[in-house]
């Protein structure tokens, strides 16, 4: 008989917790990277050198490692692969969401379509392909914006512009060679609310069509200091001010503010389809308050990045990513699965990640990361900068 294996997407740092919980559980671990010494490179007992996003490639692979090993589960946590991963889990009949919602999802110009079609509040926006066309729209929008990779993330491709005369061939061509489609993202920026954190990011969970909150952390920029009281925030002073410094979990907001997103991403996950979907999965919001409401920036069929399901949610007591395992293996939810991974042990406890980031960063990618907690969000903050300071970086596996 075949051992039984799990296909992990991704083998970075913010994999690792999954993949030992993988290896904990029994199973093999079959483990896709383009890059062969990546964190995880040795906890797998069959390594797919490939780039995550490639689906022709990794679908080529089944045969080969079917013939050594039983696929039980595909997945992946804290990573855009998603793609990938749901036309795998289909091609091998296994629990998955279907690849048209992770398509939609993956290419921002098409989720944003498909949003605004439904009557769901959007910035405008256009894709083009030429910076002459670019330009063309930054000036019929006469106000400040942002051009943006199609389908990438970790702000890869992100550049902000005040008019169209600060498009340049360099932040044009950052975004289009940080994304696949050719095609750029030009779009309205938003304004955020100056009297409170803006961004958050929202983890819900759809069980046969119903969605479910999981949890939300506050996205915390430059800016978001002056929230906190006589904390020093001088670490960052050369970080620009669009560059996500950490996030604090959970995000705390008033209530009729989280009903209104509560609603927004209920709304928007049938727009493109989670309320037809069998089993369950998981659909993660990233979400700006804005001077005219909530709004949607963008919309992903995974667990959070940025150490927010593998550090900060552990922290708290929750285990996301080992109930992330439990369902692409098809584990029914019920009451005892809901309390064993998504109740908190600590839910009164916040924690706070801040990353370490060059002043020239122009993207979320390659940092260190440190964490602090506390049952006071302003000890939580203070205890991860002072942790950063001292160079004391998050573990991937504790």
């Amino acid at each position: 008989m075949r051992d039984k294996a799990i296909w992990l997407f991704a083998g970075g740092e913010m994999q690792a917790h999954c993949a030992k919980t993988i290896t904990d559980l029994g199973y093999k671990l079959v483990l896709t990277d383009i890059t062969p010494n990546c964190y995880c490179h040795d906890m797998a007992d069959i390594f797919i050198q490939l780039d995550t996003f490639d689906i022709q490639g990794n679908l080529s692979k089944i045969e080969e490692i079917q013939s050594s090993v039983e696929i039980a589960a595909v997945l992946t946590v804290a990573a855009d692969c998603h793609e990938t991963v749901s036309n795998v889990a289909s091609t091998l009949n296994l629990p998955g969401i279907d690849p048209h919602i992770s398509h939609i999802c993956r290419y921002k110009h098409k989720s944003r379509e498909l949003l605004s079609d439904s009557g769901i509040p959007q910035p405008r926006f256009k894709s083009v392909s030429t910076i002459s066309d670019a330009k063309k729209y930054a000036v019929s929008l006469d106000k400040p914006f942002v051009i943006k990779s199609t389908d990438n993330s970790g702000s890869r491709g992100f550049s902000y512009a005040r008019s169209a005369d600060e498009i340049s061939t360099e932040n044009f061509n950052n975004a289009l060679t940080n994304g696949t489609t050719g095609k750029v993202l030009i779009e309205e920026c938003l304004v955020p609310l100056d009297s409170e954190i803006a961004e958050q990011s929202v983890e819900t969970l759809w069980i046969n069509g119903q969605m479910y909150w999981l949890n939300w952390v506050d996205r915390l920029f430059r800016k978001d200091f002056k929230h906190f009281r006589a904390l020093d925030g001088s670490l960052y002073d050369d970080v620009s001010l669009g560059v996500e410094i950490g996030h604090l979990n959970p995000a705390i907001h008033d209530l009729l503010t989280k009903e209104r997103i509560k609603k927004m991403i209920q709304k928007a996950g049938i727009a493109i389809g989670m309320g037809s979907q069998e089993g369950a999965h998981f659909l993660k919001a990233d979400i700006m308050l804005t001077v005219n409401g909530p709004q949607i920036i963008e919309l992903t069929p995974r667990l959070s990045g940025g150490w927010d399901s593998s550090k900060s949610t552990l922290a708290r007591g929750g285990n996301f990513v080992a109930a992330a395992i439990q369902m692409a293996l098809g584990t029914q939810i019920d009451f005892d699965f809901w309390d064993k991974y998504f109740n908190y042990e600590n839910d009164g406890l916040h924690a706070a990640i801040f990353a370490q980031i060059k002043p020239d960063a122009r993207d979320c990618i390659g940092r260190e990361f440190a964490l602090g907690t506390g049952y006071d969000r302003n000890v939580a903050v203070s205890r991860a900068l002072q942790n950063l300071k001292e160079k004391k970086y998050v573990l991937p596996v504790e």
